[in-house]
C-alpha cells in the first residue's frame, strides 16, 4: 500500500517536472515570435517613411546667397545635360534620327550614296556649352529672382544685368554668372559681383570621343570602338546599325552609366548592294 503511495506521489513530481519545463520553453517561443513580430513593423514603418517622401524644399540661407543660386543653378544644368546627352548635343535637333523615340542628331551626314559624311559639329564642344548656355539662362534668371523675393522686405536689394557662360573641362562642368547682387540692411551691406557653379560631370570626356568617331567615319567610313575600348577601357561604345547606312552611337562612362548618344549616315549604298 505504501509502496502505491510513494509511486504516485513519484508519478506526481514528474509530471509537475514535466509541466515546469515545458512552460518556460513555450513561454520562451512567444516572446521570440513578440520580438520577431515587433522587429517586422518597426522595419515596415521605416521603409514606408522613407518611401513616402515629400516635395523637396530648397533651403534659403539668407546669409550665403552663393550657395542658393550654385543649387537652382546644378538643378538646371543636370537639366540640360540629360536632353543634351539624349539628342546628340542639341536641345532642339534639326538634323535628326528617330530611335527608341528619341529625336538624335546627325553628327556627320551625307545623303548621297557612296560618299563620306561631312561632319555636322567640327566644334562639338563649344556647340554643346553654347546649348547649356541658352538652356539655363531663363532659368538662373528665375532663380535669382527667388532669390530677391524671398530677401526683400528684410534688405534693401540692388542688382545689375547677368550674363552668363558655360565651361566644359574634363569630368567638369562651369557655370559662370556675373551679376550684380547687393545686400543692405541697416549698416550692414554685402555685395556679390559674380557667382560659379561647378559639376562633376564626364560630358566634355564623351563629346571628345564622339568627335573622334565622326573623324574616323568621315575618313574611312568605319570607326573601330573595340580597339577604342581596349586603349580607353573606363569606356563602352555600342553602334547600332539601322540600316540604309544610318548608326547611332551610344558612348558611356562605365563607372557612372553617364552616356552621350549621337546619329551618323555616310557611305551609303543603293539597295539590292
Amino acid at each position: 500500500m505504501e509502496k502505491g503511495v510513494m509511486n504516485r506521489r513519484s508519478n506526481s513530481r514528474s509530471c509537475l517536472q514535466s509541466i515546469d519545463y515545458i512552460l518556460p520553453s513555450q513561454k520562451r517561443s512567444q516572446i521570440t515570435i513578440f520580438v520577431i513580430v515587433a522587429s517586422i513593423i518597426v522595419v515596415s514603418v521605416i521603409i514606408i517613411f522613407l518611401l513616402i517622401k515629400g516635395p523637396e524644399v530648397r533651403v534659403l540661407d539668407e546669409n550665403n546667397p552663393q550657395a542658393f543660386i550654385e543649387s537652382c543653378t546644378r538643378e538646371a544644368v543636370e537639366e540640360a545635360i540629360e536632353i543634351l546627352s539624349k539628342q546628340g548635343g542639341d536641345i532642339k535637333p534639326k538634323g535628326s534620327l528617330n530611335y527608341e523615340d528619341e529625336e538624335i542628331a546627325y553628327l556627320c551626314y551625307n545623303i548621297n550614296f557612296y560618299e563620306r559624311c561631312v561632319n555636322q559639329r567640327p566644334l562639338l564642344i563649344e556647340h554643346i556649352e553654347n546649348e547649356i548656355t541658352e538652356f539655363i539662362k531663363p532659368k538662373v534668371g528665375n532663380c535669382f529672382f527667388n532669390l530677391e523675393s524671398n530677401l526683400r522686405g528684410r534688405y534693401e536689394i540692388e542688382t545689375g544685368e547677368m550674363e552668363l557662360r558655360t565651361v566644359l573641362q574634363p569630368k567638369t562642368v562651369i557655370v559662370e554668372i556675373d551679376k550684380g547682387f547687393k545686400m543692405t540692411r541697416n549698416e550692414e551691406v554685402r555685395d556679390f559681383e559674380g557667382f560659379k557653379m561647378s559639376k562633376v560631370h564626364p560630358i566634355y570626356d564623351l563629346a571628345e570621343i564622339g568627335m573622334k568617331i565622326v573623324n574616323q567615319e568621315s575618313k574611312y567610313c568605319n570607326f573601330d570602338e573595340l580597339g577604342h575600348m581596349i586603349l580607353y577601357p573606363e569606356y563602352d561604345i555600342k553602334k547600332f546599325i539601322l540600316g540604309d547606312a544610318n548608326l547611332v552611337y551610344r558612348v558611356s562612362e562605365r563607372g557612372t552609366g553617364e552616356e552621350f548618344n549621337f546619329a551618323i549616315r555616310s557611305c551609303a549604298l543603293p539597295a539590292g548592294y
